[in-house]
């Protein structure tokens, strides 16, 4: 019998779906199913042998399913998409079948169906079958290769919800139009500095009327008090809120795309305009002038604020944009945020675009490893190949039980930023590293070091024995600037006291010697900008001086970099009369250790076993640049477990 696929009803009585094994044989690996999501005004002939009985749920998606070859494929699209609730089920067809698919999946292919003609696309939750732990590992680890060949990514947001059709129109007509005045190319340098001339010199602004009034409607939108621009706001807020961009999948999806659309109810945005508008928004929030408008206004009832959490889809971009693919334990670093159903995936979804994936020897293995065993594994392949970044990711308040304390747990997060910023190095070989640390505390570089040996009886590595924490202060407390500061100017009173050398390192440890600029990271405090900050405060008595006061004192990116810096952090002296500023769990009696070829110090514990475990990364004013290890490297070896 013949009936249109929007009367075509499945109840649980009737046979699912069942994948038909892939291809074996050499091709295996090149082995992938499409499928094909029926149009709208498609015909379906069922099965001859399942009757479409009429008490059953009525299945609004149906799609047929093929074998292909990626070195031949026909032109598809990958979807990428996170599956939401597990729990939450709603029925498609496939071949005539029923199959069970979470509800976001069916809500993305019911919206992304065409009028007349079939779409070709690759989804993860129906094209592999996840049922087998085999063809899932073979399949996770040809994904790179899958959105590499896909003509194009859909990536779906979601339905549409909390006014998102005006937040996609909003990113749409901002985006384009930022980009057709060249805006978003460097959005850092040129916004703010055309934002700066519209405030202070619009004289010196290029005569320009369109571009002016583009200028002025930005403004607009970030302190008009009006109800519509209000409401707009929120929704890009929510927008940027929704669960797709924490999840850690979408980067490879994205990533490797030859272009992207994005799609939120039936609303679209294209790549560009995407690109261009969220750079705005975030630089928005850095343009001090506005800001300050903006802080105000934020203290009313009922106000709401542009989204302060863009740094994944930040991530996502700059990825996507970088100049060739990223090593993995900068990626690890960079994509801390972002969420995962299964934890291994945490480390199996980042293999496919690391440059070194294939050299750390690292494969997606969902048959014998627990998450706990890929990241030891992962920590293990990234220090024995001289990456000991990675132990900056280690922190003692989450350590994996049972596991070495230099093993990081990727599932959570301290809350700390960490300490080295890498600044992108283009003209670096890509295959090996691109980013340009800020600090070198060991003073020599990861590939030439003796490389670290991992064995049941811990990692040993080449060490100096720098320092021992001997005083410690209390951890940074919100809107605690001034208390930070009057803490690391105590602990460094000495000989030096009074001394402007001895206020200007207080000022780079509370700040671990960073600075950003309107929004703008630069690995290191500058001497211009350390020296606008002296003039400012060396006549200041802190201990007499409140937060808000120090606050209105300036420079404001000062204070803001200094929250980033001391967050979920304390301040320290050492015996040897340094201050720094390290994990809040450090304690008097810690040794900070340099290990050959890592960028900045580490603390040590030694536990009542005598065995030696990480504590995490520190700040050591006067040792970050090598100094320590200017009269070279003696043999000593410590073992941590």
């Amino acid at each position: 019998m013949s009936a249109f696929f929007s009367s075509y009803r499945v109840t649980a009585a009737m046979p699912s779906f069942a994948h038909r094994a892939l291809p074996s044989g050499p091709a295996v690996s090149t082995s992938i199913r499409l499928i094909q999501l029926l149009p709208r005004n498609s015909q379906i002939e069922p099965s001859d042998d399942v009757d479409a009985p009429d008490d059953g749920r009525q299945a609004r998606v149906h799609c047929t399913i093929f074998d292909a070859s990626l070195t031949d494929p026909p032109p598809y699209a990958g979807l990428s998409y996170t599956w939401g609730d597990p729990n939450e089920k709603d029925i498609i067809t496939v071949n005539g079948l029923p199959f069970s698919v979470t509800v976001n999946l069916e809500r993305a292919l019911f919206q992304l169906r065409q009028d007349d003609e079939p779409l070709t696309l690759w989804v993860d939750a129906i094209c592999i079958d996840q049922s087998n732990e085999t063809e899932k590992t073979e399949q996770v680890q040809e994904m790179r290769q899958i959105y590499m060949h896909a003509t194009s990514v859909i990536t779906w947001l979601g339905p549409a919800a909390d006014n998102s059709d005006a937040a996609m129109e909003w990113i749409q007509n901002f985006g384009s139009l930022a980009h057709s005045f060249g805006i978003g190319s460097k959005p850092e340098l040129m916004l703010l500095r055309l934002l700066d001339a519209l405030e202070t010199t619009p004289e010196k602004l290029p005569d320009n009327n369109q571009l002016k009034t583009f200028l002025k409607q930005l403004i607009s939108q970030l302190t008009s008090e009006s109800h519509d621009v209000d409401v707009t706001r929120t929704a890009i807020r929510d927008l940027f809120h929704r669960p797709y961009w924490s999840r850690v999948w979408i980067i490879q999806e994205v990533a490797h795309a030859k272009s992207i659309k994005f799609v939120c109810g039936d609303k679209s945005i294209t790549e560009d305009a995407f690109h261009h508008s969220l750079r705005l928004v975030r630089n928005f929030r850095q343009f001090r002038n506005i800001r300050k408008a903006y802080q105000v206004k934020a203290q009313g009832p009922g106000s709401a604020s542009f989204p302060t959490n863009t740094q994944n889809p930040i991530n996502l971009l700059k990825i996507r944009r970088a100049p060739g693919p990223l090593p993995l334990i900068y990626l690890v670093r960079m994509l801390k945020f972002f969420k995962a159903g299964d934890p291994r995936d945490r480390v199996f979804a980042l293999l496919g675009l690391a440059a070194d994936g294939d050299t750390l020897g690292l494969r997606p293995d969902y048959h014998t490893k627990s998450y706990q065993d890929v990241y030891h594994d992962t920590a293990a392949a990234l220090i024995t190949h001289g990456y000991l970044d990675v132990l900056s990711l280690c922190d003692n308040d989450n350590a994996l039980p049972g596991y070495p304390s230099w093993v990081p747990d990727f599932t959570k997060t301290s809350g700390r930023l960490p300490l080295q910023i890498r600044a992108l190095d283009r003209g670096a070989d890509l295959a090996t590293t691109i980013l340009k640390p800020a600090f070198q505390a060991s003073g020599i570089r990861h590939d030439s070091v003796p490389l670290p040996t991992n064995s049941p009886a811990g990692l040993c590595l080449q060490a100096k024995l720098v320092d021992v924490v001997k005083q410690v202060g209390t951890p940074y407390e919100q809107d605690g600037q001034q208390k930070w500061l009057q803490e690391l100017s105590e602990l460094s009173q000495g000989d030096e006291a009074g001394n402007p050398d001895q206020l200007r390192a207080v000022l780079r440890t509370a700040v671990a010697d960073q600075e950003v600029w309107r929004g703008v990271n630069k690995p290191r405090l500058t001497t211009a900008h350390l020296d606008k900050v002296y003039a400012t405060l060396e006549h200041v008595d802190l201990g007499d001086t409140d937060t808000k006061t120090l606050l209105s004192l300036g420079p404001e990116d000062y204070y803001d970099q200094l929250k980033d810096a001391a967050r979920r952090r304390r301040p320290f002296a050492t015996s040897a009369g340094r201050i720094g500023i390290g994990p809040y769990q450090l304690a008097i009696g810690d040794r900070i250790y340099i290990f050959a070829g890592n960028t900045v110090p580490c603390l040590v514990r030694q536990g009542d076993d005598g065995k030696l475990r990480l504590v995490g990364e520190v700040f050591v004013h006067g040792i970050m640049d090598g100094e320590a290890v200017k009269d070279g490297w003696t043999d000593e070896e410590i073992l941590l477990s």
